[in-house]
């Protein structure tokens, strides 16, 4: 069991501490690992750039921050995306997150395109997003960059989600 509590931009000390000093929850990541708060508060600063955008830091059944989930809206569109601290993967824990995320977007008003994407060799962000019932829509060629693993651009997959249309 989890819980979701909202992040907000004054967060940076917990995100530091709790996942983002660990290089292992970087690998797929467009982020680099956090030298310092200081790297935690310019992450916040960029995923609250969007007014409507939303954030929540996952909590284990003891009240322990184990990871964020988080959406960027940006007009239509919502882009999902998680880290999980690596200990506590394999749980469920991410797949959780992600669905209560969805559920919220989901009655948002305006949303009309939920998307994430995630590595061609990461087939457990696949699992992720393929139980919270996204589609594969295609291969995005030279994507993204994942800093832990050098300079050059990466393959990702596209997954969406429409969610049905809102009652007038």
């Amino acid at each position: 069991m989890i819980e979701l509590t909202p992040a907000s931009a004054t967060d940076a000390q917990i995100i530091f501490e709790a996942w983002g000093r660990y290089p292992q929850n970087f690998a797929r990541l467009t982020a680099r690992v956090f030298a310092d708060v200081g790297d935690a508060e310019r992450y916040l600063f960029n995923l609250f750039s969007s007014p409507k955008s939303r954030a929540f830091h996952i909590l284990e059944s003891d009240g322990r921050v184990v990871g964020i989930v988080k959406a960027i809206v940006s007009e239509h569109r919502a882009q999902v995306g998680y880290v999980v601290h690596e200990p506590f993967c394999g749980r469920g824990i991410a797949t959780l997150a992600v669905a209560s995320m969805v559920e919220q977007l989901e009655t948002a008003p305006g949303v009309e395109r939920i998307w994430a994407t995630c590595a061609l060799d990461n087939p457990a962000s696949t699992r992720v997003l393929e139980k919270c019932g996204f589609e594969r829509e295609g291969i995005l060629r030279n994507w993204v960059v994942y800093p832990a693993l050098g300079d050059r651009a990466v393959d990702n997959y596209s997954y969406v989600r429409v969610p049905c249309p809102h009652a007038p």
